[in-house]
């Protein structure tokens, strides 16, 4: 299968005019980063396959109503990321996972059809923002929150503190924190949609803010809970 693109390899990237369109429910890939997929519609099937088969790329876009059966234009939010399939695994059930990379933040322009599945026409949204002294006070205060944060919960691995640490261009570290932090998907749609990098740093400071608040409080209580038990205990 094809390799994982690097920075360079992404800006180099032509994508087509016209994609088919993958509608996510309660997801959002982010430009830059890998995200594992599970696929199981018979439309996303095929549509899945014919990829493959073809460029390999594909327009990611989050359904607004993860309720919705079989979800239509209406059902979309504008605002999605063109994506590079990279591996694609059949499980014996017939359903399909896939590993995607994002690769750029795309904006739906026109409906091109909808059978087998949908494919639209899509204009890409670059970032917008210079680097200025502030937004490289904003990386270094999201890297310095992301590492307390990850020091504290357990669903995110260490390496990543490593990796974050290691980014310095703004967008590519607002896309690493921002895939990987357990946030509603509306949250996550937002944080895609700001095109001022500055912006989406700092939205992204509240957020790990707000995170380290609720996890230390979580240990907190959970130490006084322990202790109250250990005193019972003892008497």
């Amino acid at each position: 299968m094809s390799d994982l693109l690097t920075e360079e390899r992404i800006e180099e990237l032509e994508l087509p005019d016209e994609l088919p369109v993958l509608p996510l429910k309660e997801t959002v890939v982010f430009p830059q980063s890998m995200t594992p997929l599970a696929i199981g519609q018979d439309r996303s099937i095929k549509l899945i396959e014919d990829a493959v088969d073809g460029e390999r790329l594909v327009a990611l876009v989050t359904v607004k109503n993860p309720e919705a059966e079989q979800p239509g234009w209406d059902d979309l939010y504008e605002v999605g990321t063109a994506a590079v399939i990279h591996k694609m695994i059949r499980v014996p059930d017939g359903t399909l996972r896939i590993l995607v990379q994002g690769v750029r933040r795309i904006r739906i322009e026109d409906h091109v059809g909808d059978d087998p599945y949908l494919l639209g026409r899509f204009e890409e949204v670059p970032d917008e923002g210079e680097e200025t002294p502030e937004v490289e006070a904003l990386v270094r205060n999201v890297q310095t929150l992301f590492g307390r944060v990850i020091a504290l919960v357990p669903y995110l691995p260490d390496e990543l503190e490593i990796a974050a640490a290691n980014v310095d261009e703004p967008s590519a570290l607002s896309y690493l924190v921002a895939s990987t932090l357990r946030i509603k998907t509306d949250e996550k749609q937002h944080l895609l949609e700001l095109t001022d990098v500055g912006a989406r740093l700092r939205e992204i400071s509240v957020i790990l803010n707000r995170e380290l608040e609720v996890v230390e409080l979580g240990s907190k209580i959970q130490s006084q809970v322990q202790s109250e038990m250990e005193k019972g205990q003892r008497e």
